[in-house]
This record gives structure tokens, C-alpha cells and sequence, in this order.
């Protein structure tokens, strides 16, 4: 996944049977999951990208419990991909 971004194509041909070679490894990585459901938002999507890569872009409609990336370290992470910036009263007292 990491090699092509995405973006590979994949096909195979049955070439035979083989003994087994050993075990076959888990993943390394974690996955982001998404807590809310809603549409993704750039500013949350934006924070987010420094916890791993993300298979979302802003204005798709997730659901909760949706993988959302690939978490940068082993153990799986909730995130809030819909969360928007606070905005404060500054700008309408001018």
C-alpha cells in the first residue's frame, strides 16, 4: 500500500501447491477509526494527517466505526475526523 499510495493494480495466476513456509506476519501498523459520523472536514483532516496516512478526503460521508488511515504506530487510534475549527466573537465585534 505504501508503494504505489493506493494506486497499484494487483493479479494473480495459480501456480501450485507448496509446503508451508512459516507463519504468515499480522500487520505493523494500527488503523485510524473514526468516532463521529458526518462528513470529514479539512481542518480535522488536516490535524490528523501527523497521526498516519489517511484514505479520506474532506466532504466524503463517513459513519462511526469507519477506517479512516493507516495509523502510524502499532495500536489502533479513534479520532474525531469531523471536527471543526472554534471560532470566537473577535470577528463579529469589528
Amino acid at each position: 500500500m505504501t508503494l504505489t499510495r493506493g494506486t497499484g493494480l494487483m493479479s494473480h495466476i495459480f501456480d501450485g501447491f507448496a509446503p508451508v513456509k512459516g507463519e504468515i506476519p499480522d500487520r505493523r501498523n494500527g488503523v485510524l477509526v473514526s468516532s463521529e459520523q458526518g462528513e470529514a472536514v479539512a481542518y480535522a483532516l488536516f490535524n490528523l494527517q501527523e497521526r498516519g496516512r489517511l484514505f479520506v478526503s474532506p466532504g466524503e460521508k463517513l459513519y462511526e466505526g469507519m477506517i479512516i488511515g493507516i495509523h502510524s504506530r502499532d495500536n489502533d487510534l479513534v479520532v474525531n475526523p469531523i471536527k471543526t475549527k472554534k471560532l470566537t466573537n473577535i470577528r463579529a465585534a469589528g
